[in-house]
């Protein structure tokens, strides 16, 4: 457990922290014996000590005796609250999602890691981050998920911060994001991870399925060693783990904004550090179509999949084109591309249009309704024809050429006008 020696100085320093965003929705005014005050959300009980959030994301675990008398009777209420309920740590003192595109994104430390369970004769080894519970079948111990933890805490951060105020939290019925480590590949495969990928999240099964070697681990007999992982599952994961992140809105919303939303994440600057950079975003694009590059027809810059047929592509007609001389990768740079002009080049190139969408698809309950919120705030009284052409021009700004593929590639658009 973390203390601060020095309540004051801390005190001090975490109300400065404060100018740096708006406070999410739980905080509470704390005060030190000594008078001091900051806001900060309750997170949990830990032992004499209360664990509390910043409005950053940056935690801290303050001893009670170094609260007022009034404070330290809120903390015990509130912990006693949560004794009963499902809500986990993930659901409390979230930081509130930035008005304002942020520069970057970063952790203020590295996460604490909790061993939960460690039995080498089940071969069942659990530890905790701050909201995420790894569950692996080789002892990894504290440190080393501390390092690798990094990323799916700095994902989660992200997640929570960025405009479109995702809010982040765990499938029902659990308390934490769940990531389960494979030491062998091949039990990986078994559980249905994908054949070449870093890892998958299965809705179904509510976790995030991950083999070692994608974190930089590797087992030599009992002994552990942590290598850095490689940038390009780095992106795989960072990638999925924002699927994870958006558990509650995967049915709400259609296949190219929920591939291009997580294709955006994993395009960002990662240190592994757990900091995320938003500067530079033209840079990282253009990097990023010549990584995903899909040759347009006669050679003119990258090939975008016809606008409409993109928009209304089914699931399965997705999943269909991971087949072998599918458009798979035509499909998923289209779908960031496409993500990022509503982003950064739609409107005033601040998302409103996008997150008005958000808040209005949130809610719907039909297939009508949710094709009523792309007209109202996605095409706007333009044609997909019209929009097309705003979408080549903006992404050229940008340095990225785009030249769109005939319909049909695909195959069929059901219902093309």
């Amino acid at each position: 457990m973390k203390t601060l020696p020095n309540l004051g100085a801390t005190f001090v320093l975490m109300s400065a922290l404060l100018q740096a965003q708006t406070a999410a929705p739980a905080m509470h005014t704390w005060t030190s014996t000594d008078g001091r005050k900051i806001e900060a959300a309750f997170v949990a009980m830990e032992g004499e000590g209360v664990k509390i959030r910043m409005a950053n994301g940056s935690t801290f675990t303050v001893p009670l005796n170094r609260l007022s008398a009034e404070d330290q009777t809120f903390a015990k209420n509130q912990g006693a609250a949560g004794a009963g309920t499902t809500a986990g740590a993930a659901e409390r003192g979230a930081p509130a999602a930035s008005k304002t595109w942020p520069r970057s994104v970063a952790l203020e430390e590295k996460p604490v890691v909790t061993v939960v369970k460690e039995d080498a004769e089940a071969k069942e080894f659990v530890y905790r981050s701050p909201h995420y519970e790894f569950q692996c079948d080789s002892k990894l111990g504290t440190n080393v998920v501390r390092e690798f933890g990094r990323m799916f805490e700095a994902t989660w951060l992200i997640n929570n911060v960025l405009p479109m105020d995702f809010q982040p939290k765990p499938e029902p019925l659990r308390n934490y994001f769940l990531a389960r480590l494979f030491t062998e590949k091949s039990d990986y495969m078994s559980e249905g991870g994908m054949e070449g990928s870093a890892g998958v999240y299965s809705r179904g099964k509510k976790a995030l399925m991950v083999p070692l070697s994608s974190l930089g681990v590797k087992m030599v007999g009992n002994r552990v060693s942590l290598e850095q992982g490689s940038d390009q599952s780095n992106a795989t994961l960072i990638h999925e783990i924002t699927h994870q992140m958006m558990n509650y809105w995967l049915n709400k919303l259609p296949t190219w904004y929920v591939e291009g939303s997580a294709d955006y994440v994993s395009l960002l600057e990662y240190n592994s550090n757990g900091r995320f950079s938003l500067i530079g975003l033209n840079r990282r694009l253009q990097g990023y179509t010549k990584r995903k590059y899909s040759p347009a027809a006669g050679g003119e810059g990258y090939g975008m999949i016809d606008l409409e047929e993109l928009m209304t592509i089914e699931g399965d007609r997705w999943a269909a084109a991971l087949a072998d001389g599918g458009p798979a990768t035509a499909n998923y740079g289209s779908a960031c591309l496409l993500t990022y002009f509503f982003y950064h080049i739609d409107g005033k190139g601040d998302a409103a249009n996008l997150i008005a969408y958000l808040r209005q698809v949130q809610d719907a309950k039909t297939k009508e309704e949710k094709e009523a919120a792309v007209k109202a705030h996605l095409l706007r009284e333009r044609s997909y024809a019209q929009l097309s052409e705003e979408v080549k021009k903006g992404l050229r700004k940008e340095g990225v050429d785009v030249t769109f593929f005939p319909p049909g590639k695909n195959g069929p658009v059901s219902g093309a006008k």
